[in-house]
Order: C-alpha cells, then sequence, then structure tokens
C-alpha cells in the first residue's frame, strides 16, 4: 500500500471512530488496536520514504493535504476516544486484561473455530436480512404512517427551519404566499426525481390529477414537461389535496420509502424526507392564518405536535396569546412569544395532553381559561381573575366573569404542578 493511501486511511479512522455508537465496548478497543496497528505501519513506511529521499529516491508524490493531516485537531477530533479508553481503563486493567473480560466467551477458542462461529453467525444475519425485507413488503402500510415522523426525526432539520424564518422575514407572509410556497417546495424534490421508483399513473389518473392548479402557483418562468406533470401525479398517489392543503398519506409514502430506500441517491434520501418536513412548517402557518384547516391533520405525530389532534388546541392558544393582553398581564419580559410558543409544544407532548385534548373537544373556552388559570398560579401571569378575563374576551361574544372563574378552576387541575415546575426549569 501507498504510504499516502496509508495516511488518508488513518486519518480517515479518527473520522470512522467519532461515528461509532455501539453498546458493545469490545469494538473500541480493537478498534484501537487496529489503530496502533495502522499507524506503527504508516510510521515505518514513512521513515523508509523518507531515507529513500534522503538518497535521491522518490517512492512516490504524497497525494494528501499536508496542511490537513499534520493538524493534531483533527486525529483528537472530539475527544472520544480518549474518553473511551479512559472507561475501559477505570479499574486499572492492561490491554490483555481488558480484552479477556470483553471477549472472555470465545477466548481459548482457536482461529479456525472463530472463522466458523463467524460463517454461522454471517448465515443467521442474512436470512435475519431477508425477513426484515419480506416483512416491510408484506407490512401494512399503518406501521410506516405510526413511525413516519419518528424517522423523519432523525435528521436535523434546524437549517431547513433558519431558512423558512429567514424567508418568512423577506416576505410578506399571506395565505396566497404560503399556498405559492408548499407548491414550489414541493417542486423543488419533484425535480430530484424522488418518484422514480413508483407505479406509472394511468392515463385517466394523469388526467384527472389537480396539475393545473399545482402548475398555477408556480414560477411564470417555470417551463412544463411530461416528465415533470408524471412526477407531479406520481406523488399525488401518495397524497390528497384538503382546500389549500397537500396532506400526505404517511403510510403509503412511507413504505414507498423503506422499499425502495437503498436506490436513492444521498440527496434523494434526505428530499423524500425535507418536502414534508417543509409542508409541516408552511402548514402550521396555513393553521395559523385559518384555523379551521386544522381538521385535516390527523393523528400521526407522537413526537411533537404537527400533524396531530394537538396541533389545532396549539395553534387556538397561540393566537390568544398573541393580543395584546399577555403583553400587559405577563410578569416578566422573558415570557415573550418565543416562550410562550416552546411552552405550549411542550405542554402539547406532555403526559396531560390527552386530558386536555378530550377537554378542549366540548370545552375550549374552560380549558383556555384553566390554562391561563395554571399559568398564573406559576407566576407567568400577574393580576386579578376578573381583569384579565375582562381583557380577554372583550372583543368576544362572551361573558368575562364566568370566564373568571374558568381562570380560578386552574389552579385546581391536575396539570398545574407541571405548570409550575416549567417555569421552575425555564
Amino acid at each position: 500500500m501507498k504510504f499516502s493511501d496509508r495516511v488518508k486511511k488513518y486519518y480517515l479512522s479518527k473520522e470512522i471512530y467519532e461515528s461509532l455508537n455501539d453498546d458493545f465496548p469490545g469494538v473500541y478497543a480493537l478498534f484501537c488496536l487496529c489503530n496502533d496497528l495502522a499507524v506503527t505501519g504508516s510510521i515505518q513506511q514513512g521513515e523508509e520514504m523518507y531515507e529513500d529521499l534522503k538518497k535521491g529516491k522518490l517512492r512516490e508524490i504524497p497525494d494528501y493535504n499536508t496542511k490537513e493531516v499534520t493538524d493534531f485537531k483533527n486525529y483528537e477530533r472530539t475527544g472520544k476516544m480518549k474518553h473511551d479508553m479512559k472507561e475501559l481503563a477505570k479499574d486499572g486493567d492492561k490491554v490483555g486484561e481488558v480484552l479477556y473480560k470483553l471477549f472472555k466467551p470465545i477466548w481459548d477458542i482457536t482461529m479456525e473455530d472463530l472463522y466458523n462461529i463467524d460463517v454461522e453467525k454471517t448465515k443467521i444475519l442474512i436470512e435475519l436480512i431477508i425477513k426484515i425485507h419480506n416483512a416491510i413488503e408484506e407490512a401494512d402500510p399503518a406501521i410506516f404512517e405510526d413511525n413516519f415522523f419518528k424517522l423523519m426525526n432523525c435528521h436535523d432539520w434546524t437549517e431547513l427551519e433558519m431558512e423558512y424564518q429567514k424567508e418568512k422575514n423577506r416576505n410578506r407572509v399571506t395565505m396566497e404566499w404560503l399556498q405559492e410556497k408548499q407548491e414550489q417546495e414541493l417542486q423543488k424534490v419533484l425535480e430530484l426525481d424522488i418518484m422514480h421508483y413508483a407505479d406509472e399513473p394511468s392515463s385517466q389518473f394523469l388526467e384527472s390529477v389537480d396539475y393545473q392548479y399545482h402548475r398555477g402557483f408556480l414560477s411564470c418562468k417555470f417551463k412544463d414537461s411530461d416528465e415533470y406533470k408524471n412526477s407531479y401525479a406520481k406523488f399525488m398517489h401518495y397524497a390528497n389535496r384538503k382546500e389549500n392543503l397537500i396532506i400526505p398519506d404517511y403510510g403509503s409514502y412511507g413504505k414507498y420509502i423503506a422499499l425502495h430506500q437503498y436506490n436513492f441517491r444521498p440527496e434523494q434520501k434526505i428530499a423524500l424526507f425535507k418536502v414534508i418536513k417543509s409542508l409541516e412548517l408552511i402548514h402550521k402557518d396555513m393553521v395559523r392564518m385559518k384555523p379551521e384547516l386544522g381538521k385535516y391533520l390527523g393523528i400521526s405525530n407522537d413526537e411533537g405536535i404537527e400533524g396531530s389532534r394537538y396541533f389545532s388546541i396549539y395553534i387556538n392558544l397561540l393566537k390568544m396569546f398573541e393580543k395584546p393582553w399577555f403583553k400587559e398581564f405577563r410578569s416578566d419580559k422573558k415570557f415573550n412569544l418565543q416562550w410562550i410558543d416552546q411552552f405550549l409544544n411542550d405542554l402539547l407532548r406532555s403526559k396531560w395532553r390527552d386530558e386536555i385534548a378530550d377537554e378542549w373537544k366540548n370545552k375550549p373556552l374552560f380549558v383556555k381559561g384553566c390554562i391561563i388559570g395554571c399559568m398564573k398560579e406559576a407566576g407567568i401571569i400577574s393580576s386579578s381573575d376578573l381583569s384579565i378575563a375582562s381583557e380577554i374576551v372583550k372583543d368576544e361574544d362572551f361573558d368575562d366573569k364566568s370566564f373568571a372563574v374558568y381562570i380560578g378552576r386552574g389552579k385546581k387541575k391536575t396539570y398545574c404542578e407541571w405548570f409550575c415546575n416549567y417555569v421552575k426549569n425555564h
């Protein structure tokens, strides 16, 4: 092996180690032992190459970024290897003693026996992979719907969320703008050919799909093509349009991803989930403007509130706190809308969310009052119940004294303690 290749492989091994997330510490120990062999061999070959250079003999032209591979910080990285080795050495064991503890069940077998065990385990693994593949092919789409958001949230969407917020700051956010944004986000991923492996649509479906409606929100410079229209029709096999919203069928769409995951290019794998995350962000603002649209968002997200029955509650509560009364009665400026937004998200992910949602069905005003009462008990809001009630309902056809009674009952709710603990910890 060339010296350059040895250096690059050793350098890369440090990056690979950072990504190790194995429950069995033997992997860490053996990785370090292999690393020791690798760096020892690299040093030996490097010394030979250097001595040859002094004699006027050039074995190879170095093919690596010298500045990069000579910066020790690039090898040390986050310090994960140092931490892991300290953990393995905390009892003062020598390398052999650590390995014996880790590999005691196979310590006394021959290397040929070890190979034979590996063969048998490989065959077991192959059978298991086949079983998993068959199970996915035969699985009910409901499995993919139940787990879709958990899989999607394995990705980090921070950058996407920040970019979306920047776009909102640069534009006047109207329902029309959100509609254009929704269709254009779908356009971006369709042009990446994410529907390549979907079944071809029938001529009847191709003609019946609402392509012209979708096309109407795209740029005036967009050029139609049969290929793009075909991709749109394929996607709409996995989605429905409900008024302004494109609502994906997470079950069938999730199964489509699972069956073809390996065939997608890296950028496609991200795009398949990115479009759903983008739709979530856009739908959140659409429902904020038009709360009745929330009825189209099904129960599907156990990790958050978007796409769930808790979402319309969140929107209604947030709109209430956006009104001037909250700034007047809040006890501290730190309780701004950003804080309230996170607070409501956490509340509707807490164990109390079902109790709140069940009561909201028939008594939304009562729930609003109780939540404000709990917030008053927790110290977020400060004033008399009637003063707060009068400001909240002054633009609504509802009696302020009745609403004040609801506020007063808040401190008796089982979830009131959650509010108090939340404020203490945030």
